[in-house]
């Protein structure tokens, strides 16, 4: 395929998108866990009691998905939610012992996942990777306040 769309930069990172994805499936469904749940409990391990605004904030999600995967999370054990006691409307999540019990095989997971996507870089090459990625990011994070306007 020498057609200059597939070696675009967008369809780069499409493609990257894919194998990530399916890498991140397989990987999580070996522990028993959804793809999108890990960044929840990565999140509760450095502030649990979240609000439900706030995670969603947080994780660059809308409420309503956070909603969908936090449920499915309470139905395995692994988090928890409750009322705030000083605002009822609110709502606290806070991860379970379950849910802690599995962060230690999710911390392996990431840095070996971080390992296999950076082999063959060295150290120098992985942070200007990185800070390439965060450029990129961020010029699409940007744009996206356009879209919505």
């Amino acid at each position: 395929m020498d057609n200059e769309i597939y070696n675009s930069v967008d369809f780069l990172i499409y493609r990257i998108i894919l194998a990530h994805r399916n890498l991140v499936r397989h990987k999580m469904h070996a522990l028993g866990l959804h793809r999108g749940q890990p960044p929840v409990l990565f999140a509760l391990q450095e502030q649990d009691g979240m609000a439900n605004s706030e995670m969603a904030e947080f994780l660059h999600i809308t409420p309503a998905t956070l909603t969908n995967k936090v449920k499915r999370m309470e139905k395995a054990g692994l988090v928890i939610r409750h009322r705030d006691p000083e605002d009822e409307r609110v709502s606290r999540i806070y991860m379970t012992e379950e849910g802690r019990g599995i962060m230690n095989k999710l911390h392996h997971a990431f840095t070996d996942r971080e390992e296999l996507l950076l082999a063959g870089f060295s150290d120098e090459e992985s942070e200007v990777l990185k800070k390439y990625l965060r450029r990129v990011l961020s010029n699409i994070e940007s744009s996206d306040k356009d879209w919505h306007k």
